[in-house]
């Protein structure tokens, strides 16, 4: 039996590596590790998504790495996917803190997603810096953070295109019931072009696991409409531009759409139905900005595609994070991450116009690119 002496030192070292553990560091060939919890819905419905945002998440940190962090420190990437599942979510959050002992999260993909993980990184004090657009994310508490700029901030781009460009008069409002950030796009996308002249011909609902739109398709074929907007994930958008197409709409109406159709799978998927097609975009693709130029060959390289809005998304997630662990300097705990995330600002991206800040509200902006398809590729609106 041990002494008392030899039992409490026996206890010291056994707690010693948890203490460091719970401050995110631990030592790895003589160089301090930072875990970070990574999580996207890689698979299900909106892996349209999840699958490029995590591609660029990891190729952010890997970078970082590569260029190293103060200290000599290393990021450690702990993946999970939370197949667009709430209660997936919830348990990878756990999974991360508890198990895994990050000093931060990044992800999930979608706002639907966050708001079931950001109560639980809240609680647990672990700063969760989240993709989706909805504000709501940020009233869970201080420890959450999103990439995405607010619904009103970005639809405002989109809502002039059609107005003052596309002369959209009448127009018909399709959305996702189930999903906060799809509602949240749709209601600024309506309450911009009502206020600038416009009139709503109808709202739709829809849900993501729906594939048939065929009576509702023959509806809105039948309605006046210049343009038809929907908020929805990629593949499914596409699906029902293209039964629209078939119930008879006129050749002559726009369809229009939030980021996410900026997703390669909205053109493969819709192929000549979508051609013509107008979004607004967190990123254009054809960025001549040489951070933009690099980040494309590297991308290509490595994931034999090209990215889309969703890749450089969660690059640039990825690189805001590791610009926080920077500012945070050497043995970074999960406070000092969490408040220079709230500190950043005009920090060179891929996304918007180049630059990415958050304000006091945790309100990020960047600016938007408006798009459209042609030729089976996205371009910029001219």
């Amino acid at each position: 039996m041990p002494t008392p002496r030899r039992t409490a030192l026996l206890g010291s070292l056994f707690l010693m590596p948890l203490l460091l553990a719970g401050h995110g560091l631990t030592h790895a060939q003589g160089a301090k590790e930072i875990p970070v919890g990574v999580f996207n819905a890689t698979t299900g419905v909106y892996a349209f998504g999840g699958v490029p945002i995590q591609n660029g998440m990891k190729m952010a940190l890997e970078e970082a790495n590569d260029k190293g962090l103060p200290g000599g420190a290393k990021f450690k990437i702990f993946e999970g996917d939370t197949a667009g599942d709430k209660g997936q979510v919830i348990n990878l959050v756990n999974q991360f803190v508890k198990r895994d002992q990050v000093s931060l999260i990044l992800g999930p993909t979608t706002s639907l997603e966050a708001l079931a993980g950001a109560p639980v990184a809240n609680d647990l004090q672990v700063p969760m810096f989240a993709i989706g657009s909805s504000n709501d994310i940020l009233t869970t508490g201080p420890w959450a953070y999103k990439v995405q700029a607010s619904a009103l901030d970005i639809m405002g781009f989109l809502g002039k295109l059609s107005v003052e460009k596309l002369g959209v008069k009448r127009i018909t409002v399709v959305y996702d019931q189930g999903s906060e950030g799809y509602i949240s796009q749709a209601g600024a996308l309506r309450d911009y072009v009502k206020n600038h002249g416009a009139t709503i011909v109808s709202e739709e609902k829809i849900l993501a696991s729906d594939s048939n739109f065929l009576a509702l398709a023959t509806k809105i074929s039948n309605q006046e409409t210049d343009a038809v907007f929907i908020a929805a994930p990629a593949e499914l958008s596409a699906n029902f531009f293209i039964q629209l197409r078939q119930a008879g709409l006129d050749p002559k109406v726009k369809f229009i759409g939030p980021s996410t159709l900026a997703s390669q799978g909205f053109i493969k998927t819709g192929g000549k139905a979508v051609e013509g097609a107008f979004l607004v975009s967190d990123y254009s693709p054809a960025a001549a900005s040489p951070q933009n130029v690099a980040f494309v060959a590297a991308y290509k390289a490595r994931f034999k595609n090209a990215p889309d809005n969703w890749a450089a998304m969660g690059y640039t997630l990825g690189q805001l994070a590791a610009q926080a662990v920077i500012n945070a300097g050497p043995n970074p705990d999960r406070k000092k991450i969490r408040d220079e995330i709230g500190k950043l600002n005009r920090v060179p991206v891929v996304m918007g116009v180049g630059t990415w800040s958050v304000n006091t509200a945790r309100q990020p902006t960047y600016g938007g690119v408006l798009l459209t398809v042609k030729d089976g590729n996205f371009v910029a609106v001219q």
